[in-house]
């Protein structure tokens, strides 16, 4: 029987009979919820943002989802999240005021429910059986106690991951920390392995409002006046990712997920009850911004290019940008992917990732294997190995080619990185 996924649209601002109504659609949490059932509910609370804003999950789905679990009998239901913590993105704060300021605080007091920071819960060491990247992953021990984790995201863009949506709201059950492993051992796979080692059972997007881009509010906010809910979160990000306008296929850690436990990105597989995937206002993805920022940089996605390589590049230019190396780059083509014959290449020319460059050793394009030709001679091309390269690699390819001081830029990283990390290092606990 195929995975269902319900829309609802959200009607006079009547958000708790929306999120009744999807998860209601969606089969509901009935047979799910025991009497003796300790419910988690996982909102997205990055970081301190109101609700309506698309930074973050509405106070109001959070608290209608929690209502529900408890009207189903539950034991126990508790409000967790762990904020951000530090490294490749700055702004992080205390989870206590991502609750307070999205009002996630009053809601729970209303409902007589309990709050927890996650980043100070006790971390439980789980195995991840032939994970990706990871024997083995600490998560909050309220998530590993938990029958039933309901997770409850906004739907956003992500600089590094495309989108944001049921699977990679996981990251907030790792306390404190441990967060930062993802990151250095890779960002998707990691995602995949702690999935996987702790699975949500439920999903209530928030498409209240979202948000795209770069995260740049208002501009960026993005109403949608929807909830999606489903009890399977591979369906349920399959379906969100569609609606924001994006193939499933480029979501990697989905990709990972999907295909670690057998299951297909087919559309086809899924049944969507209520209203109808078209129509949606689209979002803009982060990439896409980049290519604002950088409008003299040329940047050719081919079929297989994918957020692992979008994701390390916007995260090496930014860098580059910062060390005000962003001159250099211009007329610089990127090429991502699988490039075609019609993928015309000017001037200088880099290639990304292992996909770009099987293509080039095979002559496809003329302009593309004299680039290739270009490489071995030492002039005006380069390229940056790995699935994805990581954005060192692309850093000091990069410098080489374009002339500027590649050292100096990952002076830079590492000093911001240590900087960001150093600012929230008090608020968390281990």
């Amino acid at each position: 029987m195929k995975p269902v996924v319900s829309l609802v649209k959200v009607e006079n601002q009547d958000i708790d009979r929306a999120v009744y109504e999807a998860i209601r659609t969606a089969g509901g949490l009935e047979e799910q919820i025991k009497p003796d059932s300790r419910v988690l509910v996982k909102p997205n609370l990055c970081g301190p943002h109101p609700s309506g804003s698309g930074c973050v999950t509405d106070a109001r789905v959070t608290g209608a989802v929690a209502r529900f679990a408890l009207e189903c009998g539950a034991r126990s239901v508790v409000i967790g999240e762990g904020a951000g913590a530090g490294y490749d993105f700055s702004g992080s704060h205390s989870t206590e005021e991502c609750f307070r300021i999205s009002g996630t605080q009053e809601v729970a007091r209303d409902l007589k429910v309990e709050l927890r920071n996650l980043n100070a819960d006790t971390p439980v060491k789980v195995p991840v059986d032939q994970g990706y990247v990871m024997d083995t992953v600490k998560i909050a021990r309220t998530a590993y106690d938990s029958d039933l984790i309901i997770s409850v995201p906004v739907f956003k863009t992500h600089k590094r991951t495309v989108v944001t949506l049921s699977l990679k709201n996981m990251k907030g059950v790792m306390p404190g920390a441990e967060k930062r492993k993802t990151h250095r051992l890779g960002l998707d796979l990691g995602i995949a392995d702690l999935v996987f080692a702790c699975t949500p059972r439920f999903v209530v997007a928030d498409g209240v409002v979202g948000l795209e881009g770069t995260w740049n509010y208002p501009e960026d906010s993005v109403p949608l006046g929807l909830i999606m809910a489903g009890a399977d979160p591979i369906a349920a990000d399959i379906v969100g990712t569609r609606v924001m306008g994006f193939h499933p296929k480029r979501v990697m850690h989905l990709e990972y997920y999907a295909r670690r436990v057998g299951r297909s990105l087919d559309l086809s597989e899924v049944t969507v009850r209520g209203e109808s995937l078209e129509g949606w206002p689209g979002f803009r993805d982060a990439f896409e911004v980049f290519h604002e920022r950088f409008p003299e940089l040329r940047v050719l996605e081919g079929d297989a290019a994918c957020s692992g390589c979008s994701g390390e590049l916007g995260g090496a230019l930014s860098y580059i940008q910062l060390a005000g190396f962003e001159d250099g780059l211009k007329g610089l083509t990127i090429l991502m992917g699988c490039p075609t014959e019609g993928d015309i290449v000017q001037d200088r020319v880099f290639y990304l990732g292992k996909c770009c460059r099987e293509v080039s050793r095979q002559g496809v394009g003329a302009e593309i294997a004299e680039a290739d030709r270009a490489i071995s001679r030492g002039r005006r091309a380069a390229f940056a190995p790995g699935c994805p390269p990581r954005d060192e690699a692309i850093i000091v390819a990069l410098a080489e080619l374009c002339g500027f001081d590649g050292k100096e830029v990952l002076a830079l990283r590492d000093a911001e990185r240590k900087r960001r990390w150093e600012s929230t290092a008090r608020l968390l606990s281990r």
